[in-house]
């Protein structure tokens, strides 16, 4: 575990972490109720402020270690919310520029926005503010070479899932970039896993339940086989297969409506225990079913929306499932009858929506013109921001401040002020969009109401971590003859081979000696909650206080533990990791129990995105739904408002 990875030197110098304490105060998330100052410690992050991971930051896609929201993309965001920033003396440095739009925030929402208001306004001069070094928000694409061979990943949003179940709306923004998600049905191998006989598997971690033990499943299901050396006890073996295959009535003698209020009260974790009566081991294993998909664990994820989702345990309710539970999140509510395959993915994710928006908003930049070209089209980041271009795409410029003009909502120009170059700088606009994550807006329009600053603060988003590894090969997953596992715990909770997507002159690689990526997620809430807000505090400051040094060693430990019986060798095998840190990740939907006004409201999401002015609100913090679909929705929405 201590030697050095061949082929890789960017954990040269770094440190370990210190100061844990003092450093969780800084970096805690926003409170409601308190809009600035509610820190009075500054504390550096481990590996520096300056730090942005290794490689040329000219071309960011390329750069490797720790990337996502890089450290001096959040110093100026967390000063602001310190209510440090603006003391001192501070001039601002009027620019001259003025825009008919400025948009706050560069991930899919704010970049649709973009391109959507020119669409309601030909010619119109739009600038785009991002304070990360990349665009493309969570959307974030993560590029490595292997003996020359360009190899494609992604370090945030994944797929464009359930495009069956989009908003007409959010359809057309794809058919107008020319994707074509029936397209994919060619370029994603869907017999990839059949041709190598590859299936799900789970790890049962020697912290939970005293050995290390793979279990392989048979497909995508656990059976008595597959589970007969596990570190569960027979009885338990036996009690989780009942809950999977053969689940009881365990709410006998009520009605429909009656199991199903009763199911809108308790936690999937609350239902196995108590309803269910499946004991501790059982539950401990299924802590992190919910994890990767949701952002936390099944101790806080709604026993309504896991009958919904057909999880294990409610077969024997016999309920109705002719229309969805009107309790049930928005999310399975939206995809209730689509039956769309998984198979939506550009090789860099939806970063792929981003260069072909950036494609059409700002010519000239070797953004694609077409889904085909995309995988391998290289962006020039030196001209995203042109004096002269219609549109402007300005990053490492964080906006620190939005006010309309002496101060009056019904003025026609807001004045938005950014940080660059160690400056207060200042452009003009007709409108904004704060298509940021909406947690920020408050620090950034002191003058909005109260009432909207609660509002906004309650959508703080989950902590997550997008981990990309470059394998010299692949053989020890063929060997174990899997491609997908979830770990019991641990810091990471899955590790899968990358989407097998060959397009556009781009090809996945072919067989088990090939290089390839692996893709592994850890959900940073702190699962010591039962409502999962609880657990975002604790959860992100833990995330930032640590270097990337124990990012890799933990990567490296259960990848070592996974993989070593089919060969792997970690120090060998490993060529590359990029890390992508996102204290702000998923938007926080709703749900049953902990989120008692869902679905009559009224909804914080809603009261937050109010327009206020010329200034409107996107993002898919302002629709609380962690899809891409969702941040174009958003996008639509607050350019309409704009008229």
């Amino acid at each position: 575990m201590d030697r050095k990875i061949s082929r890789r030197d960017f954990l040269d110098g770094m440190g370990v972490a210190t100061g844990m304490a003092v450093a969780g105060g800084l970096l805690a998330g926003c409170s409601a109720g308190s809009w600035g100052g509610n820190h009075n410690a500054t504390a550096d992050p481990p590996d520096g402020w300056d730090y942005r991971g290794t490689g040329d930051p000219s071309y960011p896609p390329a750069m490797q270690g720790l990337r996502g929201s890089v450290n001096p993309a959040m110093r100026i965001p967390h000063e602001l919310r310190d209510g440090i920033f603006w003391s001192g003396h501070k001039p601002i440095h009027a620019t001259g520029e003025r825009y008919d739009l400025v948009v706050v925030g560069a991930g899919i929402s704010g970049l649709s926005a973009a391109y959507l208001y020119r669409q309601a306004h030909p010619g119109a001069r739009v600038l785009i503010l991002d304070n990360h070094d990349d665009f493309g928000g969570h959307a974030r694409r993560n590029e490595f070479q292997a003996n020359g061979k360009l190899i494609i990943g992604y370090g945030g949003s994944q797929s464009i899932e359930a495009p069956s179940v989009w908003s007409p709306g959010a359809k057309k923004l794809l058919a107008d970039l020319g994707i074509q998600p029936k397209k994919f049905e060619t370029y994603y191998d869907q017999k990839f896993n059949d041709r190598w006989k590859l299936n799900n598997a789970e790890f049962f971690t020697a912290e939970m339940f005293g050995r290390d033990h793979l279990a392989v499943m048979d497909g995508d299901t656990q059976t008595a086989a597959t589970l007969k050396n596990s570190p569960l006890s027979p009885a338990g073996q036996a009690k989780f297969l009942e809950l999977q295959d053969n689940p009881g009535d365990y709410l006998p003698g009520l009605s429909d409506a009656q199991k199903k209020a009763r199911l809108v009260d308790l936690t999937y974790r609350e239902y196995m225990r108590d309803v269910a009566r499946m004991p501790n081991e059982v539950l401990e294993y299924m802590q992190t079913y919910t994890s990767d998909e949701w952002g936390f664990g099944a101790n806080a994820f709604g026993a309504i929306d896991a009958w919904a989702l057909e999880y294990p345990g409610f077969d024997g309710l016999k309920l109705d499932r002719s229309k969805p539970y009107k309790y049930c999140g928005p999310t399975v509510q939206i995809q209730w009858d689509e039956d769309d395959p998984y198979i939506y993915h550009f090789p860099d994710g939806n970063n792929g929506i981003c260069k072909l928006l950036v494609g059409r908003l700002i010519p000239g930049t070797g953004a694609p013109a077409t889904m085909e070209e995309e995988p391998l089209a290289r962006v020039d980041y030196s001209k995203l921001d042109v004096q002269g271009n219609e549109v402007r795409l300005r990053l490492n410029a964080p906006c620190v401040r939005v006010r309309h003009e002496d101060g009056i909502v019904g003025a026609k120009t807001v004045l938005v002020d950014y940080y660059a170059g160690g400056k207060v700088h200042q452009v003009a606009a007709g409108g904004v969009v704060m298509a940021c994550y909406n947690t920020m807006v408050p620090y950034l329009m002191q003058d909005l109401p109260p009432d909207q600053k609660q509002a906004l603060f309650y959508g703080t988003k989950l902590p997550i971590v997008y981990a990309m590894v470059q394998l010299r090969n692949w053989r020890a997953w063929e060997q174990l003859k899997i491609f997908y596992t979830r770990f019991t715990g641990g810091d990471w909770c899955v590790a899968e081979l990358d989407y097998p997507v060959s397009m556009g002159g781009y090809a996945f690689s072919k067989d088990p000696d090939q290089p390839v990526l692996v893709h592994m997620i850890r959900m940073a809430t702190s699962p010591a909650y039962d409502n999962p807000r609880g657990g975002i505090g604790p959860g992100r400051r833990e995330l930032f206080t640590r270097p990337f040094a124990r990012y890799e060693r933990t990567l490296r430990d259960q990848l070592a533990r996974l993989l070593s019986a089919g060969g792997f060798d970690p120090a060998r095998d490993i060529q590359a990791i990029t890390v992508n840190r996102w204290g702000h990740g998923y938007a926080l939907e709703y749900g049953r129990p902990w989120a008692p006004f869902w679905p009559d409201g009224p909804l914080p999401a809603v009261q937050g995105r109010r327009p206020y002015g010329r200034v409107t609100i996107a993002n898919s913090d302002s629709q609380n739904r962690a899809y891409a679909d969702a941040a174009i929705d958003a996008a639509i929405r607050a350019v309409r408002e704009l008229g």
